[in-house]
């Protein structure tokens, strides 16, 4: 479109200039002639390689308002891609659509300013934007140009067997929440070969048995895949860096906590870091220097950091963590079992020596697990206030220990209600 306005600008002077040159001999108008043909085939092989346009976000106020339209081609303008999917992520969500006949794949109803990203494979081939911004006023235009009408690739070529490691920006990082810590691996892939890769094993790892809630972060690839405890990135690897970027939940019950994970790649330097609560810290025979940053530096909490040499591909990374803030399980352990018997008896008194009542034992159950859920509340909250956790990870939190709560006080109204019944027509039943 650009390249088609310049052509007109240039051919307008040019124009004008036979008008004004009209009187002037045969020859004289012949030469203007020629140059102004010169001048549209100069614009006409000035147009821009869609190579080169590829992937890149353009702002497009003809568009609606919050609308993101990307045209898939092969090669040429002349070649547009129909009915093919496109996939828009923003953050952990995913949408697809496929192109209309004139290659377009349109998406909206975004949020504005979300980071997203499109892509589709075409041929075998992966094509990635860059990160924008979603629009609020007026739209985005991408273009993602894949293999020429021939099959020749426009882009990169075929990839080839090859190794890959991860980069010295690779990290593991581990912050705390209630009960709980959450890991993060973040993860650059790195291909040092001029063209794409395919490594010998496919690129992928298994996440500790006890991880819950593994997810894919804003920034990563979107060749990640995450299923179940299973991370992996599909197909071969550009030249450069690759980010993969996970994180998962890992609960705890005691002051310690024991994490080991095997990568498909080689660490070209192991880098650590772990919020620093109270008297935590972690220990890991492969850390080779160790500190601490203060929290003004850190933009947080303090965090203890640990780097270590070249790792392996297959060996496992070990750490420990130590000093974890955690609730004394005893004196719980203990009022729950004073409970029990207390309701044991009351069952055995009431049924003239018989065995447990399972309803009340459930009943108690329920109780006891509201209780706990409430504690949870409390205790979220103050870490909130503390500044301890921030707000996405206090909102998340917060709404699965609501939607729990909610659970177990509707299985006690259903619990309860038989009983209230009985209770309320006791009376009634007397008299009668």
């Amino acid at each position: 479109m650009h390249s088609a306005g310049r052509s007109v600008t240039s051919r307008g002077p040019a124009r004008r200039t036979v008008s004004r040159c009209g009187r002037a001999a045969g020859v004289w108008r012949a030469l203007l002639t020629a140059l102004c043909v010169l001048f549209a085939a100069a614009g006409v092989q000035a147009q821009p390689d869609p190579r080169q346009m590829s992937g890149i976000p353009r702002p497009d106020p003809s568009l609606a308002d919050g609308s993101i339209t990307v045209r898939v081609i092969r090669g040429s303008f002349a070649n547009n891609v129909t009915g093919h999917p496109v996939e828009l992520r923003a953050g952990d969500a995913v949408a697809t659509t496929e192109t209309d006949e004139e290659g377009r794949a349109t998406f909206s109803s975004l949020s504005p300013a979300a980071q997203v990203t499109v892509s589709t494979t075409l041929d075998g081939q992966t094509l990635v934007s860059q990160p924008f911004a979603a629009p609020g006023r007026g739209g985005v235009a991408v273009l993602l140009v894949g293999a020429g009408a021939g099959g020749d690739p426009v882009n990169t070529p075929p990839a080839r067997p090859g190794q890959v490691t991860l980069g010295r920006d690779s990290r593991i990082q581990i912050e705390l929440v209630e009960e709980s810590v959450e890991v993060y691996y973040l993860l650059d892939v790195i291909n040092v070969a001029d063209g794409p890769v395919e490594p010998q094993t496919p690129f992928e790892f298994t996440l500790p048995s006890t991880a819950q809630g593994a997810t894919i972060l804003q920034g990563s690839s979107p060749r990640t895949l995450v299923d179940g405890p299973r991370v992996s990135v599909s197909g071969g690897f550009e030249p450069g860096p690759t980010p993969v970027r996970v994180a998962y939940v890992l609960p705890y019950s005691g002051g310690s906590l024991a994490l080991s994970q095997m990568f498909p790649a080689d660490f070209e330097q192991l880098l650590l870091f772990v919020e620093k609560w109270g008297a935590m810290d972690f220990t890991s025979a492969l850390v080779e220097r160790r500190g601490e940053m203060a929290a003004d530096v850190a933009g947080g909490s303090p965090l203890l950091w640990g780097a270590g040499g070249r790792i392996p591909s297959g060996r496992a990374v070990d750490l420990e963590l130590s000093g974890l803030p955690h609730h004394n399980r005893w004196p719980r352990i203990i009022a729950l079992s004073i409970s029990g018997v207390i309701v044991v008896v009351s069952v055995w008194g009431s049924s003239g020596g018989g065995g447990a009542d399972p309803a009340a034992q459930g009943l108690e159950a329920l109780r006891a697990r509201r209780e706990t859920l409430f504690t949870a509340l409390v205790r979220i909250e103050r870490q909130y206030r503390q500044g301890k956790i921030g707000a996405a990870r206090h909102g998340t939190r917060r709404a699965e220990l609501m939607a729990q709560l909610q659970q177990v006080l509707r299985d006690l109204d259903e619990r309860l209600a038989p009983a209230a019944m009985a209770a309320s027509t006791a009376p009634d039943e007397a008299t009668a």
